[in-house]
């Protein structure tokens, strides 16, 4: 049965997804950076880069909210491909120990094009491979084990650690 809820999630849904088109295009996403610390000696080994979207009138936007928005329309190949030249071209302005980890959606990794968005981003900012790890989740791998896996050995191959995300 129809339910007026029903159409003003649609109508938040749709306004949403043309909100985040736009945002794309006029640029207002930002990088946070999480340290990860080594607890032995409290040194910061790496940063974990974490997108947030600034809105113009409704202020930060979580990720929670637009993610999944960004995966069922496809955005989230163009948004992860930012994330990824970004995080790797700031990282080059840090020490050359401290390593940038990057989350890639399932969505991202079924692309075709992922290691040459990689390749790329690693060749465009002069980052080192051994300096980045890509965090997948455990859905990545469950859906085509073959290609997941033939992904992950071309990335491994190249220097580019892969860690497991929310595990479980």
């Amino acid at each position: 049965f129809f339910e007026r809820e029903m159409d003003a999630r649609v109508k938040t849904r749709s306004a949403l997804e043309f909100e985040l088109r736009q945002a794309i295009m006029c640029n207002q996403f930002e990088l946070f950076y999480q340290p990860v610390v080594n607890l032995q000696d409290s040194t910061i080994t790496s940063f974990e880069a974490l997108l947030r979207w600034h809105h113009p009138e409704r202020g930060l936007i979580s990720p929670a909210e637009f993610i999944p928005i960004a995966e069922e329309t496809g955005l989230i190949n163009q948004l992860g491909e930012w994330v990824l030249r970004t995080a790797c071209t700031e990282a080059m302005t840090w020490p050359d120990d401290i390593k940038i980890a990057v989350n890639v959606s399932p969505v991202q990794f079924r692309n075709q094009a992922l290691v040459l968005t990689v390749i790329g981003a690693l060749a465009a900012s002069g980052l080192p491979a051994r300096r980045l790890e890509l965090e997948i989740t455990e859905t990545a791998i469950i859906h085509d084990e073959a290609a997941t896996l033939g992904k992950i050995t071309q990335l491994r191959e190249m220097g580019v650690q892969i860690a497991l995300d929310d595990f479980g």
